[in-house]
């Protein structure tokens, strides 16, 4: 965060964005932990389908989102990069409410069914 101040025109407040994306994939991906466990215990079907679709597009947003705050500052391009990762935050956190309220209605439905190894 302090090197994009000092290579740009922002603010402390405005570099503030960096600091949610952190909580944002920290969070995202402690979600991603448990269900690939809850997904080792479900029996395969039309349901486990969907759930894995929903892990599979989190865990994607994940590394997209992790490559953003990976990548070295572009002094000239740091609007761009805001934007980016202002974007992808949003839509990681979005996708991982999505897995965690079908997951749990599915749970109250119960959707799901298990299978022990």
């Amino acid at each position: 965060m302090e090197e994009m101040q000092n290579t740009s025109n922002l603010s402390w407040i405005e570099v503030q964005f960096l600091n949610k994306a952190v909580e944002v994939l920290l969070q995202s991906r402690m979600t991603l932990k448990w269900t690939y466990c809850f997904a080792y215990y479900l029996k395969r079907g039309n349901a486990t389908d969907l759930f894995e679709d929903n892990q599979r597009d989190l865990e994607m947003a994940v590394e997209i989102l992790s490559g953003l705050l990976e990548n070295p500052v572009d002094p000239d391009k740091i609007a761009e990069l805001k934007q980016a990762v202002l974007d992808k935050t949003v839509y990681v956190a979005s996708r991982r409410e999505v897995l965690l309220i079908d997951t749990s209605r599915g749970l109250l439905e119960g959707r799901w069914e298990y299978q022990y190894p």
